[in-house]
């Protein structure tokens, strides 16, 4: 899959990363390496895309880009997803606890923000490296939900309520490494549209 692939220093977004001109950064709270994945690499890639599609009980082709004809009532032909993120995690590095949605200008009219993550587990056996809730909460204890990678497995989680407003519960972090590696791929999919 990584063949011929570089990854770099995986960097966050600002908290209104929607507004034009500004730039992610790296920072101590998210320390792995990454690189884009896009559909169109291979049939593997696409596979996987059609599998989230599915999974979410949407039409594939609004994770492509689209003819005139699909979805004319959508002003844009584009993804509503971002390319897959792989992501590596080495003994130490984590991405703290933080949100994956942001908000969008006030003068956007669309109001575009991620509506739901895709976690996609690629290796297994490292000690640490779960996926963190810590806000979860039910009636038997108020301890984080961990979510323990293990190959071929998912984690869906959205970022919005049905009401459209942001789930402050989707607050997530990847724990600490304390042996051995991470390997996961992201799909980040938007609502409405996904504007580049």
């Amino acid at each position: 899959l990584t063949t011929g692939m570089k990854l770099h220093r995986s960097t966050t977004a600002g908290a209104n990363k929607q507004i034009v001109g500004e730039e992610d950064s790296t920072s101590s709270t998210r320390t792995s390496l990454n690189t884009w994945v896009y559909r169109e690499k291979d049939a593997v890639i696409d596979a996987i895309y059609r599998r989230a599609a599915d999974l979410l009980r949407i039409d594939e082709s609004l994770l492509r880009t689209r003819s005139p004809d699909e979805y004319p009532e959508i002003h844009t032909k584009s993804s509503m997803a971002e390319a897959l993120q792989l992501v590596h995690y080495d003994v130490g590095q984590e991405y703290t606890a933080h949100h994956d949605f942001g908000y969008a200008s006030i003068r956007n009219p669309n109001q575009p923000a991620r509506f739901a993550t895709l976690l996609l587990y690629l290796n297994e056996g490292m000690t640490g490296g779960e996926t963190q809730f810590p806000r979860w909460v039910n009636a038997e204890t108020r301890h984080g939900l961990n979510a323990e990678p293990k190959i071929g497995k998912a984690v869906l989680f959205y970022s919005q309520l049905p009401d459209g407003n942001m789930d402050d519960w989707s607050h997530h972090a990847a724990l600490p490494i304390r042996e051995g590696e991470k390997w996961l791929m992201n799909l980040w999919v938007w609502d409405p549209v996904y504007e580049h």
